[in-house]
């Protein structure tokens, strides 16, 4: 007797023990942030003793759960609105809960497998445990859930209406579960698990029905956008062109007037001419040349016409505020491995607050570097500053600005992009009235 007793012990230690690890595996796969595994021992303790203490104390105890979901999300994950975070602390334990009790209440009696019989043997709750991981899995692609887009859409008012109606179902889940399983001690109530965990997963999928198809709608409109400015920037870049052709075929006019007045001016030897005219003419030239707007010429070795078509539209801009601006493009740089709406969208903040920073400086200044380095695709926009340096930690804060309340969204917009990417980084450093920021994409092994 006492060697049952044992084993029934701990074949619920290893139910309880699973349970946690499948719900924290979940939360992972939700979040995308590690949890510390230092963390999951006293945590499982804690839900354990309550389990031995007896049932009621011990779903008492399964209801904690969340907490120490919205604990991790707190501290280990990163800045996130509330939504988020009651998103990520109840979503992985609602799955649990609806797959295990799917299985509980629809696969057992296609067994004919009776709750007494399950209350003299673990293993079958174990066996589900198990079976958590590959349906999660399952579902997740079934239903098409892109959890890195989540933190993209996070702030738009709209998908917070949604997430709002998101966890109010998951939390009225939760409730309406332990209440089923509190109330089962004392009540008969056969059929209320079974409706609750139908009605449950009924609404869930009509939750994340919602989600999915205002994340495509955003997205798709994010698209539209990026077209309809490509399309302008293309035209911008289109007509800097011809003006460059234009002023360089004049240029070249006026040279051959000028070297027919110097030839002439040889032959009669006359050197107050010859004088006259590399002082009012030729002198200039070489500035003329050099001039700013000639910089745009080597935006041809950029290989991403999206790309070259917005450096071209934010160099203009500068140069029409008055920037100095200047140009370097390696040739065989390419972004391939990175979407192009991503690329655009964060080389385009990254100009914006470049120019922002410069006019605003005592000598402005923007240099844009395409280049290669140690196997990784560079962009590299430096800008003169104002300040001598500037804490670049506040400057990714949502809402965080060195220009005036509620102006700081870029960078904290490049943060949540790069997030969805393991190979893409940011670099800033700011010194000597310098603001540098590096991005570097590295190729994807196949």
């Amino acid at each position: 007797m006492a060697n049952y007793h044992m084993m029934i012990d701990f074949q619920i230690a290893l139910e309880y023990l699973l349970h946690f690890i499948v719900i924290q595996w979940i939360y992972e796969q939700t979040s995308l942030v590690r949890v510390p595994r230092l963390i999951l021992p006293l945590a499982f303790l804690v839900e354990f003793l309550g389990g031995l203490l007896g049932s009621s104390f011990g779903v008492g105890l399964s209801f904690m759960t969340p907490f120490y979901l919205l604990f991790y999300a707190y501290f280990f994950g990163k800045e996130r609105t509330a939504n988020m975070l009651a998103f990520y602390a109840f979503y992985p334990l609602v799955i649990y809960l609806l797959i295990f009790n799917g299985y509980s209440y629809f696969l057992m009696p296609a067994f004919n497998i009776t709750s007494d019989f399950l209350n003299k043997s673990y293993l079958y709750f174990i066996f589900f445990d198990l079976l958590i991981v590959p349906t999660f899995v399952a579902l997740s692609k079934l239903l098409n859930i892109d959890f890195k887009s989540l933190r993209v859409l996070e702030r738009d008012r709209k998908f917070s209406r949604i997430m709002f109606f998101t966890n109010f179902i998951l939390i009225s889940y939760v409730i309406f579960n332990y209440a089923v399983v509190v109330a089962s001690q004392f009540f008969s109530l056969y059929y209320a698990g079974p409706i609750v965990t139908l009605v449950g997963f009924a609404s869930i999928l009509f939750a994340v029905y919602s989600v999915n198809k205002y994340a495509d709608e955003y997205f798709e409109n994010q698209r539209r956008k990026e077209n309809r400015r490509h399309l302008d920037d293309l035209e911008k870049y289109s007509e800097q062109v011809e003006s460059l052709y234009e002023t360089l075929r004049g240029f070249r006019h006026d040279y051959t007037n000028v070297l027919i007045s110097l030839s002439e001016a040889i032959q009669m030897r006359d050197i107050d001419q010859i004088k006259m005219i590399y002082d009012t003419v030729l002198k200039d030239s070489a500035s003329d040349l050099k001039q700013q707007k000639f910089d745009l010429a080597k935006l041809t070795h950029v290989t991403n016409m999206p790309l070259k078509s917005l450096l071209s539209s934010k160099l203009a801009e500068a140069f029409d505020k008055g920037i100095h601006c200047h140009v370097e493009v390696e040739e065989g740089v390419f972004f391939t491995d990175m979407r192009v709406l991503d690329l655009i969208t964060i080389t385009s903040i990254l100009c914006d607050n470049a120019i922002e920073a410069a006019v605003l400086s005592e000598t402005p200044k923007l240099s844009i570097a395409i280049f290669k380095m140690e196997g990784q695709s560079v962009i590299a926009v430096e800008n003169s500053t104002k300040e001598a340096s500037i804490d670049i930690a506040p400057l990714k804060q949502r809402g965080f600005s060195t220009k005036g309340t509620g102006r700081g969204l870029g960078l904290a917009n490049i943060e949540e992009i790069l997030f969805r990417y393991d190979n893409v980084s940011l670099e800033t450093e700011s010194a000597q009235h310098r603001f540098v920021q590096l991005l570097s994409v590295t190729p994807k092994q196949d």
